[in-house]
């Protein structure tokens, strides 16, 4: 018997155009009247979920916030939020300062904001875009998963634009960097073999993501799993990131999304349709847990 559903946001709940797809709404919304909880696993913070857990009406079902990768849990049957761990200044600075020395875009996250840095040749990548779209002087510099400039002002209002690491002030709950995809490739694998001591994940095909060892979307979902008493059949896990793996590793049944990279595919049990063809809910509906 299913008693939790866990889904990643960017790339698997959330179509292209951040929206969760209608069939796959209303299909969460109706599992949820059965008992079904839900939880959102994502790289976001509370302040960027709350208004998709609020759209599922996972404040009326006791649902879970799974934030940051796995660094604070948020309980929405008692609006109680829990850190399990932040990154540390010695941590951030021993990261950014390597970071600020390659070519991409590094952020220092917290709840409500970032800390960015960009060298002077993405600079100007981002200024013809701006131009090139036509873009207002307040549209924000910062890029994201997808591309060189991102608006994320919704759940990320306080934007630091900086030059040195020493800028950076606590609480930090995670680095990101972004470049372009052959990029990325390298620098994860020049990283993974640098940063020993920490997680180092491709989220998306141009996004990285850094954390200290032991914060993982998995290992604080075996902890939410042990305070509810689910075993690993009785969870299904959606996800499209090399962050998402975790996730697969405790629970029986996992689903890659159809857009997911290989080494996020072969390390799940299954493989549904893109976020863009409804996979959560095409998964949901073979597995017979919907109604006609």
């Amino acid at each position: 018997m299913i008693k939790a559903i866990v889904m990643d946001m960017d790339g698997t709940l959330l179509d292209p155009s951040n929206k969760i797809m209608p069939k796959t709404k209303s299909a969460l919304i109706q599992l949820q009247k059965k008992g079904i909880q839900l939880i959102l696993a994502s790289g976001r913070s509370y302040t960027r979920l709350m208004p998709y857990a609020t759209e599922l009406t996972m404040d009326k079902h006791c649902g879970w916030l799974l934030e940051v990768d796995g660094v604070a849990v948020y309980d929405l049957s008692k609006m109680e939020r829990t850190i399990l761990r932040r990154m540390t200044m010695e941590e951030v600075q021993m990261v950014f300062s390597d970071l600020i020395h390659r070519n991409c875009e590094s952020m220092a996250c917290f709840d409500d904001g970032v800390y960015d840095y960009f060298p002077d040749e993405i600079r100007q990548i981002k200024k013809n875009i701006r131009i090139k779209e036509n873009l207002p002087e307040d549209f924000p510099w910062t890029g994201g998963p997808w591309g060189w400039l991102a608006d994320m002002r919704d759940g990320y209002p306080n934007i630091h634009y900086i030059t040195h690491v020493s800028e950076i002030s606590p609480p930090i709950n995670k680095i990101q960097l972004m470049q372009e995809e052959q990029e990325i490739q390298f620098l994860y694998q020049v990283l993974a073999e640098k940063f020993l001591d920490f997680n180092v994940f491709r989220t998306a095909p141009r996004q990285l993501e850094i954390l200290p060892k032991g914060v993982s979307k998995g290992e604080t979902l075996e902890k939410i799993m042990e305070r509810e008493g689910w075993t690993k059949d009785e969870v299904l896990a959606f996800g499209d990131g090399e962050n998402d793996v975790s996730l697969f590793d405790v629970v029986e049944n996992s689903f890659a999304m159809g857009q997911a990279k290989a080494y996020v595919k072969e390390r799940a049990k299954h493989v549904t349709a893109s976020n863009n063809q409804e996979g959560i809910w095409q998964a949901l509906y073979k597995l017979g847990l919907l109604e006609d």
